[in-house]
């Protein structure tokens, strides 16, 4: 009966040292190993800043968001009337990005991503003889540093 009983807590070591030697890593026995797909990185990256590749390979810019300025050309409660000064201005000034939101019962239409107070009130002056009223607002804007490089490049 002792026997027996010896023969089992024998077995039981050997079961446990056997199970613990089966979690070690043959390469690494100092930590943990990770092994994740590669995409989870792209999942994970923070979300302000996306790289640029162009046709090349390498990083030419970033398009990222910060504080800035916009200039608010409609705040209202008429959706039609917000949409129709939204399409009007797409039509005079294609470049320059619309954004429309609705903030309960208010409708509002912005112009622009500009980074400085004083780039938002020059393109006010500009559109202030179109549109009224309009004024600045604060926002969160896109930085894009691609098209800044492009405009360099012109330039050069």
């Amino acid at each position: 009966m002792k026997m027996c009983t010896h023969l089992i807590c024998l077995l039981a070591l050997l079961a446990v040292s056997t199970a613990a030697r089966a979690q070690q890593d043959a390469e690494d026995t100092n930590g943990v190993v990770i092994h994740a797909d590669p995409r989870l990185a792209i999942v994970t990256a923070p979300k302000s800043r996306v790289p640029i590749i162009n046709t090349s390979g390498s990083r030419t810019g970033l398009i990222r968001s910060g504080r800035g300025f916009r200039v608010q050309i409609y705040n209202g409660n008429d959706r039609n009337k917000a949409n129709a000064l939204k399409v009007d201005f797409i039509r005079r000034y294609p470049s320059v990005r619309t954004y429309m939101s609705y903030i309960q019962p208010q409708f509002r239409v912005k112009v622009g991503d500009f980074r400085t107070r004083a780039e938002a009130q020059h393109f006010l002056q500009e559109i202030n003889r179109i549109y009224s009223p309009v004024m600045i607002v604060p926002d969160i804007i896109v930085i894009n540093t691609f098209r800044d490089d492009q405009q360099n490049q012109r330039e050069n």
